[in-house]
């Protein structure tokens, strides 16, 4: 690992790799097949016991129903999540490694900063995202602590009676603790991987502009280096800028291709994601609702919703922000020193400015984009169901 991916993500694929869903060239089979294997023993088959567990169960009230569903919406929603990852690994590493391609090199001191401020911002967001999943599984592991009898943080149907005693019960409560801890991590370290390339494209953005706004100052500082005399650098100059337009072209192009690609490598983890956190946000706050405020309960339950919220939130964020920057692409050229360009470089302006009109929008599963008016709307549907479900 080098470059962006070992500034930005080496954290999060030292966890995918240890999981199984980033494995090295190098016995690359043996780590797929961990992952499937992790993927069913623990995600799969939890999910299933504990489905069979609803439907079997014979008295169980609204109660138990909500303190199993969120936890297995959101463990059945990480089958699809993680399938990609898993089937489609090496165009999932591609695509990590999209920015480190020689053609995004940059040499430019204010650009430098441009790249170390979505690096920083990538590490941080890493940091801050294992917390919350890692205060999420330690107070959802420690709630049968704090009841008075034997109860497994989730319920799951066992053709053996796991409460029987402590000898039974323990292995049941590690296994369950294990599986659920898997499934937190990898998505902790996924989460962050895909918000943080939507940054990095708008990073490479945010360059592009900075490209087009001081093109001339930049082909000025270029003609000086080479040394021509006056009357050789005006014609020179133009010609500097002519292929300074050229590479900003295919800039974009490399940006908008690295666009398409992202989408086509995390739309349906991302749209899984989307789809099991209205139900999962819901069911929380139904438990919310059912509880006593100032409890272990009530506290455990917070730091979950702050978890899933802050997990669509970041997509949903960089997803806008990558909106946001490519609208402001033709602001940045109308703010350079185009009006003294040649009508060669500013037909090619007006051709880039033409293209760029059409915002880089990143849709979930080619129904949802990713922006903040989604977040809102998935808060809305969360609410919506909320009020539904408590009619009953």
């Amino acid at each position: 690992m080098g470059g962006i991916v070992k500034e930005s993500f080496s954290l999060n694929l030292r966890v995918m790799r240890a999981f199984g869903f980033y494995p090295p060239e190098k016995h690359k089979n043996l780590y797929k097949l961990q992952g499937v294997l992790m993927n069913g023993v623990f995600i799969v088959l939890i999910v299933s016991l504990g489905c069979l567990y609803l439907v079997l169960e014979d008295n169980i009230d609204i109660v138990q129903i909500a303190d199993n569903a969120f936890l297995l919406s959101e463990m059945g929603c990480y089958i699809t999540k993680f399938y990609p990852f898993i089937a489609r690994g090496a165009q999932i590493k591609k695509c990590i490694r999209f920015f480190e391609a020689p053609f995004f090199r940059i040499s430019s001191p204010k650009q430098k900063l441009i790249i170390e401020d979505c690096n920083r911002t990538c590490r941080k967001i890493n940091m801050i995202f294992l917390i919350f999943v890692s205060g999420s599984v330690t107070s959802w592991a420690a709630k049968p602590f704090f009841w008075k009898d034997y109860r497994l943080p989730v319920d799951v149907w066992l053709p053996f009676d796991a409460l029987s005693g402590p000898r039974v019960y323990y292995p049941v409560y590690v296994f369950l603790v294990i599986g659920v801890s898997y499934a937190a991590y990898s998505s902790g370290a996924i989460d962050p991987l895909i918000a943080g390339l939507a940054c990095h494209a708008t990073g490479q953005i945010r360059v592009l502009k900075d490209n087009l706004q001081y093109l001339n100052e930049y082909a000025g500082e270029e003609l000086t280096r080479r040394n021509y005399r006056h009357d050789e650098g005006n014609i020179l100059k133009s010609r500097i800028i002519y292929n300074k337009i050229k590479e900003c072209v295919d800039h974009h192009d490399a940006i908008l291709e690295f666009v398409k690609f992202y989408e086509k490598s995390f739309s349906l983890s991302v749209f899984s994601q989307f789809m099991g956190s209205i139900f999962v946000i819901c069911v929380t706050c139904l438990q919310l609702s059912m509880v006593d405020p100032l409890t272990f309960g009530f506290v455990s339950l917070i730091i979950y919703l702050t978890t899933m919220l802050s997990e669509i939130f970041l997509y949903c964020y960089f997803g806008s922000i990558l909106i946001d920057e490519s609208n402001s692409l033709t602001d940045a050229i109308y703010m350079g020193e185009w009006y003294t360009y040649d009508i060669k470089a500013r037909r090619s302006l007006i051709t880039l400015m033409e293209r760029s009109k059409r915002p880089m929008v990143v849709t979930a599963g080619k129904i949802l984009d990713l922006s903040l008016v989604t977040f809102t709307t998935i808060i809305r549907r969360s609410y919506s169901l909320l009020a539904v479900l408590k009619n009953y």
